[in-house]
């Protein structure tokens, strides 16, 4: 795996002020994925924005894993289902312009 697409979790932590332990909390619950490298946990850099975000409603608000892990997935389903408005008004589009 190329370390070029990672991120030093101690890297991270250190910048962010963060203890090390929390990154592992936030990776047991399923939120991020960290990669192992000759001994060494990596975060992936399509992930970096996921953790901020989940770093600061840890920090800030003081959620907990679980409750970022609900947030997230709430967030998720948002999503999706803008999308899914989006497609379906662009169909109906296409019916009330015949």
């Amino acid at each position: 795996m190329e370390i070029i697409n990672l991120i030093a979790i101690d890297t991270f932590c250190n910048s962010h002020e963060i203890e090390v332990s929390i990154i592992h909390d936030i990776n047991q619950s399923g939120l991020i994925e960290l990669v192992l490298v000759e001994n060494n946990y990596f975060i992936k850099i399509e992930h970096l924005s996921d953790l901020e975000k989940i770093i600061r409603l840890y920090r800030e608000l003081n959620v907990n894993t679980e409750g970022i892990s609900a947030i997230f997935h709430l967030l998720n389903k948002i999503n999706f289902l803008q999308e899914e408005n989006i497609f379906l008004k662009n169909r109906l589009g296409v019916y009330e312009n015949e």
